[in-house]
């Protein structure tokens, strides 16, 4: 769920970004067509600046400038068909009401100081016209008109040579600014083609994310029946290193892990000691229990005997029967302290023994041996040495804990004064 959710995310953030640039495309394609046909009504303006005008019929749809102040203005032919000059600021106003009824583009001719009031600037084309006169080559910004939002673009419009002809006011130079035009075009003229861009995306984004969800799905699917047979390969191997009753670890664990400590002791120079330990008369609790409180009683002591261990360096596994081993990486002093304590937790937890000599409840007796690893003697003897120790207990009456160092060296056990 956490990656599908991040898979999500992801596709989410992409498609809005992807429709942030389509959105940025689509503006850039508007403008760029606003300055195309800047250009070509500016070359118009200059081809008909060049000729001085061009004469056409007056109609109903084209009448005379009345701001056209040149002789001749107003001419007849020899037929006797009425003409009037149309300079480039009329023809641009004339195609510009062309394309404004075909594309809805709207071409306005403005000046800081227009001679027709049609030509006033509005505050965005006033604000690009004084940026004009700082040196700037153009505008573009997408605002609102009446409520419309339009993508806008103005350049200036300098006087030339050949507008002198029908501008001959004493302040046109030439070079000068004259004005600017300004193309706007509305933004819902490119939302077929904003439209189709987006269709898109949420296909492509669509099939994207569904195709990462299945992946995802397989992945997880995969990885689910991996993992259930990890765990039961892994629930079988615990179960072959662990006793099926106390559930501490069995003899076949024990085995290994005491070779393996016993190389690390040996390699690092420091002891290893071993607890046998041994539960009193557990053949007569059986004996007048049963075989259910038997296998009862073993839990309790394996439960009571496991909690004093949190080493990974320690173990107390079930050596086998009522018997337990403990291995711990510590010295003699510290093991034999350790054996005691784990003799008083099982006295302390007063199971009952009906059938015991020495105490109303369940005992255990301890062995305790420690050896430092050397090339003279093998694991085994720590074992022996431990289990000799163990004997030595019983011998001595049970419930109590038994070093190895008590034995003389001829098996001869030294009795206490």
């Amino acid at each position: 769920m956490i990656y599908a959710t991040l898979w999500l995310t992801l596709i989410g953030v992409t498609f809005f970004e992807q429709i942030s640039e389509v959105n940025k495309f689509a503006e850039t394609i508007a403008f760029r067509q606003a300055e195309m046909f800047f250009q070509h009504i500016l070359t118009m303006w200059k081809w008909d600046s060049q000729l001085g005008g061009v004469y056409v019929p007056i109609s109903p749809d084209m009448a005379p400038n009345p701001y056209l102040t040149v002789p001749n203005r107003d001419i007849l032919t020899s037929d006797g068909q009425q003409l009037t000059l149309v300079n480039p600021s009329h023809m641009t106003r004339e195609l510009a009401e062309i394309e404004f009824r075909q594309t809805g583009m709207n071409v306005h001719v403005t000046s800081l100081k227009p001679m027709r009031p049609e030509n006033k600037p509005d505050k965005w084309e006033a604000a690009a016209l004084a940026a004009f006169m700082r040196g700037e080559s153009n505008k573009q910004a997408l605002t609102d008109i009446n409520g419309q939002p339009m993508y806008r673009f103005m350049a200036p419009v300098r006087v030339e040579e050949s507008c002198l002809k029908c501008h001959n006011s004493p302040e046109a130079q030439v070079g000068q600014i004259s004005g600017g035009i300004s193309i706007s075009i509305p933004v819902t003229s490119l939302d077929n083609f904003i439209s189709s861009r987006l269709k898109n995306l949420q296909v492509t984004h669509g099939v994207i994310g569904t195709v990462g969800l299945v992946a995802l799905l397989f992945s997880y699917l995969a990885q689910s029946r991996l993992s259930r047979r990890l765990v039961k390969t892994k629930n079988h191997l615990q179960l072959a290193y662990l006793d099926s009753l106390t559930l501490l670890p069995n003899r076949r664990y024990y085995d290994a892990f005491v070779k393996r400590e016993w190389k690390r002791a040996s390699r690092h120079g420091y002891p290893l000691s071993m607890i046998m330990i041994d539960i009193d008369y557990f053949k007569a609790y059986n004996d007048s229990l049963g075989h259910l409180e038997g296998d009862h009683c073993l839990r309790q002591v394996a439960r009571t005997l496991r909690k004093y261990f949190r080493r990974p360096s320690d173990l107390i596994a079930r050596y086998g029967g009522e018997e337990f081993c403990v291995v711990a990486a510590c010295d003699d002093v510290q093991i034999a302290q350790l054996a005691d304590i784990l003799r008083m937790a099982v006295e302390t937890m007063q199971l009952p023994h009906p059938k015991s000599v020495i105490s109303k409840y369940v005992t255990v007796s301890l062995g305790v041996a420690t050896l430092v690893p050397d090339e003279g003697c093998d694991y085994d003897q720590l074992l022996h040495n431990a289990d000799q120790a163990l004997y030595m207990a019983k011998q001595r009456g049970r419930n109590r804990v038994e070093k190895y160092e008590s034995i003389q060296p001829d098996g001869e056990y030294i009795l206490p004064s």
